[in-house]
Parts: C-alpha cells; sequence; structure tokens
C-alpha cells in the first residue's frame, strides 16, 4: 500500500520537497560561530592521552569515534556525548546534561555522570556509571556496570551545571532492549571493583591540581548497592531529610556512619512530594504534610542486621550534637519500613512518568 501510493502520488518537479533537517550540532549555531568544532571531536586517534580540562567544553556536545587504544579525560561538563567504534579505550566523561550513546565499541571502559546512557552493538565494555535514568543496552554482550564514586576540583559544580542531583542513581537497574531467555548480557560490579582498577589515574602535571580521587566517602554520588541488593532479605530502614540547609550535609554525614556500623546504603532518592502522596506516606501526620511543601526531599534506604535500630541511634546522636532541629523522618520499625520504601519508590516513579 505504501509503494503505490508513494508511486501514484509522486510529487511533481516543481513540487516542493520537505526535506527532515538534520541534527544541528551546538557550535554550528549563530550564536556559537567563534567555537571550533575540532576542539569538541576526537577522530581517529590511536595510542594517544588526551585531556579536557574543566571550563574547556562547557556544556558543549562531544562526539569520540575510530580511536584505538587511547585514553581520553573529559574534567567537564557537556551537553550530548556520542562515542562511536572505538576500541581499547579508557573514557572519564564528566556530568553530561542530556544523553550519552556508544555504538560499535569493544574491549573499553568508560566512566561517567548523565541523565540518559544507552549503548548499542557493544561488548566487553566496563561502565562506571551515576545515571539518573534507567540505563539501556541494546545487542549489546559482556557489559559489566559499577556504581561510579569520584571527586575532583569542580564537580560538584558541574553536577549543577548539567542538572544532575547526585542522589538519583540508578546505575544497576538495566534494561536490555535485546534479551535473551536464560542469558544474560551484562552484569554488576561489586564495591572491591572501583574505578581506578581498570581507568588510569590522570598523572600529567595539568591534573595535579585537580586532587581526583575514587574514595567513596567523599564522591559527589554516594556509592549505593541498587539493585546488588534488591532480592536479600536484610531488614531496612527508609530516612527521608525534607528540604533544608543542612540537609544535604546530615545525610552524607549519616551515611558515613551507617558504613562504621555495617550496614549499607541500598539506595538514595530526591525529589518533591506533593501533599496528597505524603499523607500515604507518613500515615497522615499533618507535620509532614507540611515539611513536603517546602522543596525536595532527600530519601536514604539502608539495610542491615538491626538496621532500624542503628540508624536511629545514630541518626539521633547526629541530629543532637550537630543539626539541632533538622525535619526528618525515620521508620520505627522493619515492618513499617518495607511499606515506605515501596510507597516512597513508587511515589518517585510517578513523578517521573507524569
Amino acid at each position: 500500500m505504501g509503494c503505490l501510493f508513494s508511486f501514484f502520488f509522486r510529487p511533481s518537479a516543481s513540487s516542493d520537497i520537505v526535506e527532515t533537517p538534520r541534527q544541528v550540532f551546538s557550535w554550528e549555531k549563530e550564536d556559537r560561530q567563534a567555537i571550533k568544532k575540532e576542539d569538541f571531536i576526537l577522530d581517529k586517534r590511536k595510542n594517544e592521552t588526551i585531556y579536557r580540562l574543566p571550563g574547556s567544553v562547557n556544556g558543549q556536545q562531544f562526539i569520540i569515534q575510530n580511536c584505538d587504544n587511547c585514553t581520553v579525560y573529559v574534567f567537564d561538563h557537556t551537553g550530548q556525548i556520542q562515542i562511536d567504534d572505538c576500541t581499547n579505550c579508557r573514557i572519564f566523561i564528566g556530568p553530561v546534561h542530556g544523553s550519552i550513546f556508544i555504538r560499535d565499541s569493544t574491549n573499553s571502559i568508560l566512566a561517567t555522570v548523565c541523565q540518559q546512557f544507552r549503548t548499542r552493538d557493544c561488548r566487553d565494555l566496563y561502565i562506571y556509571l551515576s545515571c539518573t535514568s534507567q540505563p539501556i543496552i541494546e545487542s549489546s554482550h559482556n557489559i559489566k556496570f559499577g556504581c561510579l564514586t569520584l571527586n575532583y576540583y569542580k564537580l560538584d559544580e558541574q553536577y549543577k551545571a548539567a542538572d544532575i542531583n547526585p542522589w538519583n542513581n540508578t546505575w544497576g537497574n538495566i534494561h536490555d532492549f535485546t534479551s535473551i531467555p536464560g542469558t544474560n548480557n551484562y552484569s554488576l560490579l561489586d564495591q572491591n571493583e572501583n574505578l581506578f582498577k581498570h581507568l588510569p589515574i590522570p598523572i600529567d602535571p595539568s591534573c595535579s591540581h585537580l586532587n581526583i580521587n575514587d574514595n567513596m566517602e567523599t564522591s559527589v554520588t554516594p556509592f549505593t548497592y541498587g539493585e546488588l541488593y534488591r532480592h536479600r532479605s536484610e531488614e531496612r530502614c527508609l530516612v527521608v531529610f525534607f528540604h533544608n540547609l543542612n540537609a544535604n550535609s546530615c545525610a552524607r554525614e549519616l551515611i558515613l556512619m551507617t558504613i562504621q556500623s555495617e550496614l549499607v546504603l541500598v539506595q538514595t532518592k530526591c525529589y518533591s512530594i506533593n501533599e496528597m502522596s505524603a499523607a500515604r506516606l507518613f500515615s497522615g501526620n499533618a507535620t509532614y504534610n507540611s515539611l513536603v511543601t517546602k522543596g525536595p526531599v532527600i530519601g536514604l534506604e539502608f539495610a542491615g542486621t538491626n538496621c532500624v535500630q542503628i540508624c536511629q541511634q545514630l541518626l539521633n546522636n547526629l541530629i543532637q550534637l550537630k543539626y539541632q532541629n533538622l525535619p526528618h523522618f525515620i521508620s520505627q520499625s522493619a515492618i513499617d519500613a518495607h511499606e515506605q520504601l515501596d510507597k516512597f519508590y513508587n511515589f518517585a516513579s510517578m513523578q517521573m512518568f507524569a
């Protein structure tokens, strides 16, 4: 039917033909004429180590293609990343405001912070990731995912410039578009498989001021176990910090204290809750209902033996000693926590697809 239609209704030579406009890259826009596109494209490089320092990319699109045995560090925020036909490469990309798409690449390592992540026709990759949305793989095999923990000078500012919240990281919640029953095209790395086991630490003098490290305790994005702990039976606890200048600091200190107490941080979320959802989550407590109107909340899911009791003790000490009057919520029992966590994540998902 489509062929017959196109044959009998073919436009005449004098008819206006409407063409689909091609993608316009950031360096081609009228207000970006001073930008040189060669500064944002790495093509046909081999056996090189390449650096882009803070301020050198500044939110532009960046392309890496046809590279072999290269090490690439982009210590800046970008708008969008495209990686094609790369082999034996080691790549770090700073916060990406949009998507990062890697295609037709093999035997490589990629570490990045992004809003969206996707692979297609790739194999034998190590991916260290902090990703706001669900990572996607397609027609790809032997892809190993790990939670990216990293910090360097101005990285927290680059998160903000890329509009990425470090508390929202779904690094291990992978969707495989071409999954085959009985097989798995990807696997998840535990906390012992840290980034610098596979990506060399930059030693160039130009990077010395960045103070680059992959220490979990100082990482902008906290290390979370995510799907590695999803089906385990350890007791859980939900802690929620309401919008406050000290909420971020208190949450991070609590995480460090729980690690010392041998608890596990499973997942974190930061989003705005409406009053109706708050009433359901916090059992109709009017105090919490009013607190959610002040701004986004930070939620932490912990797991471990006697998790609720330990979290209560640690948080109570932290609040009394340093963060008096900081508004917060914490589960009162393991049974309550299970139901509260389900609601907390369901409301987050509803907001995402609203």
